[in-house]
């Protein structure tokens, strides 16, 4: 059994339902460790609170792939997500937890329903288990499984160091590497993409799009997108695309369950590539027409291996047209090349946008690096013919004329690099700048400065510049 790192709020109707299903598990729960404490097993008072349980386990375990019940002090996490309870409900709750922490456990993990059988022989090992044992947790496994029982796992009790960072910072920062390994995984290892961990996938989407609703301490998780790893371009840039298109879909006014839709697209969109030969993929040159050829047939490769999952989930409908269109252009050029015209969804339009602007802005030996306000720009010259006219404008005021993560030279001879943008359009041109180096090489005080501000008045951007010229890290600055 695998914990969540952290607890997530619900931000789908698929995380709601799992918290339902929590709810009503506890409850079950309860009632079934009660009533061992007055009656024999065999007692027909089982049989119902029995067949509920075995039935919202099954479910979860059908939604999610399994099912864990963790505790942390006198909350519930249910695969990671806080379960909230009504005040009617709350004594349950405090039961469950109670029972849970007098033999020093942490949790249960379900990787299959429990029938009466089984839930017979966890009471008594739950009786049987002392409350001082020194490791309850294992006593508690072993004795299940010497008595054949797998489908429960006793999980361990957090520790205090365990529980949830507050830091939103390290938290984006561990949501992003979760979603590289991820990526890198599956591109990797994986010989289909019928064979992803759509459950994981959904729990990062999940933590990013609740981490971009999370306002305030001077952070953006547009930051994370200034992180360009040369060597793992193609892993890097989904996950960039991904964070890129859920702070752009959020702009635009998405409810959390279609920014989860839109960030899951985002990070499948070029899931293509995994057809395309390593060689090609991972060269570090310019790549020769053929090669090229090969390349483009990434978005036919995705739609044909993302199809199948549409059995099993009906949005992998939208996930297939974003990975087949993302570079049709609006105005039906393009690729690839349909023989009947299927105009690009609106995810596909946020998309195709987010995806250009991040491989302009990142640096690849067969192909120029546009600093961000050029690769904006360039945006504009080609809107109405390549990308929606209003997403470009729209994409703009979202990120900005000088986006979080742009390296900066100021009047000052100093070059900073952007960590927020000013929420007052009028000063859009004057964002927050973390000042990283003076051009000249002397030291400089690591503080932060918004231009926006009267004493910064006689300060200004002069141009975007490349980090590496000046030996700059920009995602140590901006995160």
């Amino acid at each position: 059994m695998s914990r969540a790192d952290e607890p997530r709020r619900a931000s789908s109707v698929e995380a709601r339902a799992l918290l339902d299903l929590a709810r009503n598990a506890v409850q079950q729960m309860v009632v079934i460790i009660r009533n061992s404490q007055l009656y024999d097993p065999s007692n027909t008072v089982f049989e119902e609170p029995i067949r509920r349980l075995r039935a919202t386990v099954q479910e979860a375990i059908a939604l999610e792939g399994a099912f864990d019940l963790e505790i942390d002090g006198f909350e519930v996490f249910a695969n990671g997500i806080r379960v909230r309870v009504d005040l009617r409900n709350i004594h349950l709750f405090r039961y469950f937890v109670e029972q849970l922490t007098r033999k020093g456990l942490g949790g249960l993990g379900f990787s299959e329903a429990p029938d009466a059988e089984t839930l017979e022989v966890f009471l008594g090992v739950l009786a049987a288990v002392p409350d001082d044992a020194q490791d309850p947790t294992g006593e508690f496994n072993r004795r299940l499984t010497g008595a054949g029982i797998t489908g429960i796992l006793a999980l361990p009790l957090r520790r205090h160091e365990d529980r949830p960072r507050t830091d939103r910072r390290q938290r984006a920062i561990e949501a992003y590497q979760q979603a590289l390994d991820f990526i890198r995984h599956s591109m990797i290892n994986l010989e289909s993409p019928a064979d992803l961990n759509l459950r994981e996938a959904k729990r990062i989407i999940y933590k990013l799009v609740d981490l971009s609703y999370e306002g305030g301490g001077g952070f953006s998780m547009l930051g994370l997108t200034a992180i360009k790893g040369h060597d793992e371009y193609t892993f890097n840039h989904m996950v960039n695309v991904c964070i890129l298109a859920i702070a752009f879909g959020q702009r635009l006014g998405l409810d959390r369950d279609q920014l989860s839709r839109l960030g899951l697209c985002a990070l499948y969109h070029d899931l293509g590539k995994l057809d395309v030969p390593r060689d090609v993929l991972l060269k570090h040159g310019p790549l020769t027409g053929e090669e090229w050829a090969v390349m483009g047939n990434h978005t036919v490769f995705g739609a044909r291996e993302l199809f199948p999952m549409i059995a099993r989930d009906r949005d992998a409908v939208t996930r297939v047209l974003v990975a087949l269109q993302h570079h049709v252009n609006v105005d039906g050029s393009g690729y690839p090349r349909l023989r009947m015209r299927i105009d690009p969804i609106l995810f596909t339009r946020i998309v195709a946008i987010v995806d250009t602007f991040d491989a302009m802005t990142t640096k690849r030996i067969y192909q120029r690096i546009f600093m961000p306000d050029q690769a904006l720009a360039r945006l504009q010259q080609v809107s109405g013919e390549k990308y929606d006219p209003l997403l470009v404008k729209a994409f703009v005021a979202c990120i900005g004329i000088y986006p979080v993560g742009s390296t900066v030279l100021l009047n000052s001879g100093v070059v900073g690099v952007v960590c927020e943008a000013n929420q007052d359009p009028t000063w859009a041109h004057r964002p927050i700048v973390r000042l990283a180096k003076r051009i000249d090489e002397r030291p400089i005080p690591k503080e932060v400065i918004d231009l926006a501000a009267p004493q910064n008045t006689s300060v200004s951007i002069l141009r975007c510049v490349d980090p590496e010229i000046f030996g700059i890290n920009a995602a140590h600055f901006a995160i």
